[in-house]
């Protein structure tokens, strides 16, 4: 049943005019019918269905410039992992021909890009040394896979808090195979890439821990942050007879490295998606939908019973349109930001894009929406808002088919997809959810 609200009648008995504050032309019509006779009818009760589908993709990530490692479970959803590969580059160094020097230490430096996720609690970096060099000539993907030994050689806890920034993450090599390292470079055995390699085939980076948290690691080839560092000093005196100065060698991993991604949904409701064309309704996973493009989940919307909406006596068109999509989230310190904007596209039944859905009055503009929320309410008040005005009028007289729609992330066209882009998701309310409802609302102009 739809619940209709009309204005009009005994406010223009007392000489009053209403003015609806909407957005839209309120002039529509006006050839037809009287301006003054004119009234907006706001309906929010068209049935909205949502449910999640596959986005069945993969993506490069050997020249993202970042590595992340961490987890994120989730009941309904089950478990996305990243775990990170880099092969160490080799740099040209004058050690093999100085004398009186000697090793201080040697130190893996992670530069952290960023955190995503819990930070109340600890979380555990274990690396490991690749059994082989990762390929230079190779494009790796979040599906690749390298090989790594199965017990980690460097161990760090990361306390609770979040490490953003210029913030370092070091782990030093144990006394024997600093040594053992540096002994090789000071005599002139590793002298090249291929004998770095065969030395240290390159590190996995993994973690233990459960906690819902994603860690990002500078990797961009200009960046000087993450990579082997050797630390040592002369031990000739100085003319002034103070200790001498400690130098250093950065032995970079930013040529030859990559993200993997891999999902188990195994024993929750979206262990039914096993084709682009599956669909699990929102209904079965907590009145929630999903976007999540490293866990290759989408939101579909279908309007299903539009083509028996009921127009009005005197319908001269829709004044404003608007589909709310409202994110399930408590707190903005989270620090798990939902994606800044969304995107709304067309789709056949196997779920394949067909073309954007047309946005605002003119339908000139692909239909996108921001991530907002209101600071002024106490409880956090967070949307999606599409301005779907053209497309509605269209659908509803009929001009368009009444495909389902995919709601998806829209990259940035300026800086495109980042390797933070894949790990961010936003769980979506739907029409049947108590709060963040998801809904279209429709303002309506007709004649009294």
């Amino acid at each position: 049943m739809m619940r209709t609200l009309w204005y009009a009648g005994l406010l223009l008995l007392t000489g009053f005019i209403v003015v609806a504050c909407q957005s839209g032309d309120l002039n529509v019509g006006q050839s037809v019918i009287n301006p003054q006779g004119l009234l907006v009818q706001p309906i929010d009760t068209i049935t909205v269905q949502a449910s999640t589908v596959l986005r069945v993709d993969s993506f490069a990530t050997s020249s993202s410039g970042a590595l992340v490692v961490g987890q994120w479970t989730d009941a309904q959803t089950g478990q996305m992992t990243a775990k990170s590969f880099a092969s160490l580059n080799y740099v040209s160094n004058s050690l093999a021909s100085l004398t009186n020097i000697q090793l201080d230490s040697v130190v893996l430096e992670l530069g952290v890009a960023f955190t995503y996720g819990d930070t109340t609690n600890t979380f555990a970096l274990n690396v490991h040394r690749l059994t082989r060099p990762l390929v230079s000539e190779r494009t790796y993907y979040t599906t690749s896979t390298a090989d790594y030994e199965t017990k980690p050689f460097l161990q760090t806890t990361i306390g609770p808090q979040s490490v953003t920034g210029t913030s370092v993450i070091r782990l030093r090599f144990p006394d024997a195979l600093a040594q053992s390292f540096y002994s090789k470079i000071v005599s002139g055995e590793i002298n090249d890439e291929t004998t770095l390699a065969n030395y240290i085939p390159g590190f996995a980076f993994v973690t233990p821990s459960t906690t819902n948290c994603f860690r990002g690691i500078l990797n961009s080839r200009n960046s000087a942050a993450t990579g082997i560092r050797l630390y040592y000093h002369s031990t000739e005196p100085t003319s002034t007879g103070t200790a001498p100065a400690s130098q250093n060698i950065l032995f970079t991993t930013n040529s030859v490295y990559f993200t993997q991604l891999s999902n188990n949904r195994t024993g929750t409701p979206l262990s039914a998606l096993r084709s682009r064309s599956d669909a699990v309704s929102s209904r079965l996973t907590d009145n929630t939908s999903f976007i999540s493009w490293g866990a290759g989940l989408q939101t579909r919307i279908e309007l299903p019973y539009i083509n028996q909406f009921a127009l009005p006596a005197n319908y001269a068109g829709i004044n404003s349109a608007v589909l709310v999509v409202s994110p399930v989230r408590n707190s903005l310190r989270d620090n798990a930001a939902p994606f800044t904007t969304l995107a709304l596209y067309e789709i056949n039944s196997q779920n394949e894009i067909i073309t954007a859905v047309p946005g605002a009055a003119s339908g000139l503009a692909a239909a996108t929406a921001n991530y907002i929320y209101d600071q002024s309410q106490l409880t956090l008040n967070d949307t999606y808002t599409f301005d779907v005005t053209y497309y509605m009028n269209q659908l509803i007289r009929g001009r368009v088919p009444n495909r389902p729609l995919l709601l998806t992330f829209s990259p940035d066209p300026q800086n495109g997809l980042s390797l933070q882009n894949l790990i961010q998701r936003v769980t979506l309310g739907n029409q049947q959810r108590p709060n963040d409802q998801m809904k279209v609302q429709l303002y309506l102009t007709s004649g009294l």
